[in-house]
């Protein structure tokens, strides 16, 4: 479990449907590079199926707090369906640069579900008429909330999904398999932040540390609050 830092948490609380706070990337492919000279969807979901490890990003959700009481946390998500992730769809025909702008634009003016991995990838093909891009090409959209993206984020998400070779070896599997636990409680939540909370308080100077200290009180009563209570002994009656 991991937290937010103040800069992803702020564009996290920017996020509205008129501006939704998410980067958009285009990449396209000529498949005639792929060993036999063709490449699936159900071959692209493979690929990807076989890397998820290599890049946590792609397996995290965020979990909040109460009230927005604090910063949330990446956990990984137990519910992970790729095929929820990444979609396929094709341009209508003739599939020139104006269909795909148009077709990237509407992807792109969805949010993105924040109760998932907050990305998606869509697999698009039919870009048979655009000049300079060979025939029978595909392209790639990829969206992900500005939350989870930074530059080093987005270096390993691309290495991640390529080969420098057209037919290098498939990484390695995990040493472990992946095997999320359930979401954490709103108790665990409560009382790992107020542990952060109080460290932090601790190593700022006093006009910053008193107002935490008075937040990790607020959370303490909160989590003992919510502690479920064992029923008030009673007399037997004669």
């Amino acid at each position: 479990m991991e937290q937010l830092s103040w800069t992803d948490d702020m564009m996290l609380r920017a996020e509205r449907p008129e501006t939704p706070m998410q980067i958009q990337m285009l990449l396209i492919y000529d498949q005639a590079t792929a060993t036999d000279g063709k490449v699936t969807f159900k071959r692209i979901l493979e690929e990807i199926d076989a890397r998820l490890h290599l890049a946590p990003t792609f397996r995290r959700r965020l979990t909040e707090l109460p009230g927005g009481l604090h910063m949330p946390y990446w956990v990984d998500d137990p519910d992970f369906d790729l095929e929820y992730h990444v979609r396929h769809i094709a341009l209508p025909q003739p599939g020139d640069w104006r269909q795909l702008c148009i077709q990237v634009a509407r992807l792109h003016g969805r949010q993105v579900d924040l109760r998932r991995p907050p990305w998606e990838m869509t697999v698009i093909e039919g870009l048979n008429a655009i000049p300079g891009v060979p025939k029978g090409s595909f392209a790639v959209s990829i969206k992900l909330h500005h939350c989870v993206v930074d530059g080093m984020e987005s270096v390993e998400l691309m290495a991640a999904m390529h080969d420098l070779e057209p037919d290098g070896p498939r990484p390695a599997p995990p040493a472990t398999p992946f095997a999320p636990g359930p979401l954490p409680s709103t108790q665990d939540l409560v009382a790992r932040t107020a542990t952060t909370v109080h460290r932090r308080s601790w190593e700022s100077p006093e006009c910053i540390a008193r107002p935490r200290r008075r937040a990790v009180a607020i959370l303490a009563d909160h989590a003992w609050s919510r502690v479920p209570r064992a029923p008030e002994p009673t007399l037997a009656q004669n």
